[in-house]
């Protein structure tokens, strides 16, 4: 009898664990996410089209300006491989002209063809003509001579050709467009060859109020041309990366990696300024006038130059002027020198090259230099801050960072900041008042390429 109890106890059990266990939920699939294998590649591929290319270089040249003077020099690489982009380059050209034609008949067009044979550079150039069919023949000519043994040339010579030998029309604003699916190079053969001829083109460009503009492949030495001289870089095939700049953040703080540097930053603010779609507008340099920035002023001055280009480009009215800012070293009075505009480009450039041994104090500036600026009421004021080093001020006059925002706010100015940082111990390394009053007063904020870490003690 025992055994038959200790059984069904036995049997018991066993039906319980088994009823328990079908209670139990199976253990749920993870749903399978069916991944395009294609998808990144989508995303990064770029859209080729040499006809919108040409059309967006017309449209740049002319939109900012009645009856416009159009100047276009054609840089194109006759080799083998660019036929198929030969061909596309001939029908499209009509595209470019028709929306020049709709602003101004007052245009000229003019070419350099480069290519190698055999290792040697050939580059010819067609003088300024009015009329595009001659062009458009001069590149079925290309087009039909290009043979087997006919390389890509030598891109950055046939840029200085072009450079060099071409009269450029006073006050207008030359576009190159440099057509290539190779790399740009030069047949100097001198240490760092590409460096130095680059440089000298951008400032033979700057010189002659030059854009370059690249319908080419994504390197280095195109985006830095086009870059440095206002110009704009176009894919000439999809298989080409984005030359977007990859922005960084810091805090509340934006810079570029492609623009660490002074005059980039002096670029991408005119930018962003034209973007706006201002009026007329006084551009006040609030600038730090001490020893330390002595390192960044030819830079700065660079800076200068390519804003002007970007202004004038767009056809902006545009002012400059200038609050001078410094201070005896340990804290000693602040010396605020207001020169109201309009000052020419090179009086800027020339007081930019002139810092004082000491200190400085940046809200002392603001507040006491902003309210002496005298701006027209149908001026737009444009006050663009460049320190290396973060906020200070007089401790004794009691001045805030409330208090220079609110001069700011009340002189209806935009506010752009190339300026310093504090301690890199804080949570942000960006300074509180240059980035709030760029914030508030819809500016843009950038730290200065080489700042100096803040003395806490200050």
């Amino acid at each position: 009898m025992r055994k038959w109890i200790y059984c069904l106890c036995v049997v018991g059990i066993l039906v319980g664990i088994l009823q328990a266990t079908a209670q139990v939920r199976p253990p749920r699939r993870r749903h399978r996410i069916m991944v395009d294998p294609s998808a990144k590649k989508k995303k990064d591929v770029v859209k080729a089209d040499i006809g919108a290319s040409l059309k967006d270089i017309a449209q740049r040249t002319t939109q900012h300006v009645q009856n416009p003077k159009v100047d276009i020099v054609f840089v194109v690489d006759g080799s083998k491989r660019m036929v198929p982009h030969l061909i596309d380059l001939e029908k499209k050209i009509v595209d470019m002209l028709s929306v020049i034609e709709a602003k101004t008949l007052d245009y000229r067009f003019a070419l350099v063809g480069f290519h190698s044979m055999q290792g040697e550079p050939r580059a010819t150039l067609h003088q300024w003509t009015f009329d595009y069919l001659g062009i458009t023949n001069a590149l079925q000519d290309m087009r039909i001579e290009s043979g087997n043994n006919i390389a890509s040339g030598y891109g950055l010579d046939a840029v200085m050709k072009g450079l060099s030998e071409l009269e450029f029309r006073a006050e207008v604003t030359t576009q190159f467009v440099v057509v290539t699916n190779a790399r740009m190079r030069t047949s100097w053969t001198d240490a760092k060859a590409k460096n130095r001829i680059s440089e000298q083109i951008i400032d033979v460009s700057r010189r002659n109020d030059v854009q370059l503009n690249f319908i080419g492949l994504s390197e280095r030495v195109q985006a830095e041309l086009t870059d440095e001289t206002n110009g704009k870089w176009y894919p000439i095939d999809s298989k080409q990366r984005r030359m977007d700049g990859q922005r960084i953040q810091s805090g509340e703080t934006i810079a570029d990696k492609a623009l660490l540097r002074v005059d980039g930053l002096f670029k991408r603010i005119a930018e962003n300024l034209v973007a706006s779609l201002p009026g007329k507008v006084d551009v006040v340099f609030i600038f730090d006038y001490s020893k330390s920035m002595e390192t960044k002023t030819d830079a700065a001055c660079e800076g200068l130059d390519m804003m002007v280009s970007v202004f004038k480009s767009a056809g902006l009215d545009y002012r400059f002027g200038m609050i001078r800012f410094w201070a005896s070293v340990g804290g000693g009075e602040s010396t605020i020198v207001v020169t109201n505009p309009p000052l020419e480009q090179e009086q800027v450039k020339s007081l930019f090259r002139l810092p004082k041994l000491g200190d400085e104090h940046l809200l002392d500036a603001v507040i006491e230099g902003v309210p002496k600026l005298r701006i027209d009421s149908e001026r737009e004021l444009v006050l663009i801050i460049v320190t290396d080093e973060s906020t200070s001020k007089r401790t004794e006059k009691g001045y805030t960072v409330g208090q220079a925002i609110s001069v700011c706010r009340g002189a209806y100015a935009k506010v752009y900041v190339i300026g310093g940082v504090t301690s890199m111990r804080s949570s942000s390394i960006s300074d509180n008042f240059q980035r709030q009053v760029a914030q508030l007063t819809k500016g843009e904020h950038y730290i200065m390429p080489g700042s100096i870490i803040a003395d806490e003690s200050r």
